[in-house]
């Protein structure tokens, strides 16, 4: 229950610090909604709460219009491969507990969102603030 209201109040905390991203005049479906409150349900096993977060920078699909994501808990690495300098290497970034965005699925479960957090991606990768 702790973790819950601490989740929660770092959500609402981004909605408040947050820029407001354009609006789509439609608002999602029904379908949408309850499909991203199933996946929540089957994913955590408790009912989920209905909370509107809006993040600083978001991709072209997500502001296409105004899709529900679930946030199902925060990020505490991100493992990727690159190439640098002609060369293919694997990364992996720790995220320090102040630092830490929140992840989303999108409500078919089809896409990831890294929502907010305390980090900048730089020269060096990802660095935490």
């Amino acid at each position: 229950m702790a973790t819950d209201r601490a989740f929660l109040a770092r959500a609402r905390a981004m909605l408040r610090d947050a820029v407001k991203p354009a609006r789509n005049p439609v608002p999602p479906s029904s379908a949408m909604v309850e499909g991203a409150a199933k996946l929540f349900r089957d994913f955590t096993g408790h009912e989920p709460r209905v909370t509107k977060v809006a993040t600083r920078e978001m991709t072209k699909p997500f502001m296409s219009g105004d899709n529900p994501v679930l946030a199902f808990g925060e990020l505490l690495a991100v493992e990727y491969e690159t190439v640098r300098d002609g060369k293919t290497e694997r990364y992996r970034h720790a995220f320090r507990k102040q630092s830490r965005p929140l992840i989303a699925a999108s409500h078919d479960g089809k896409s990831l969102y890294i929502l907010g957090g305390e980090y900048e991606f730089t020269d060096r990768g990802i660095v935490d603030k």
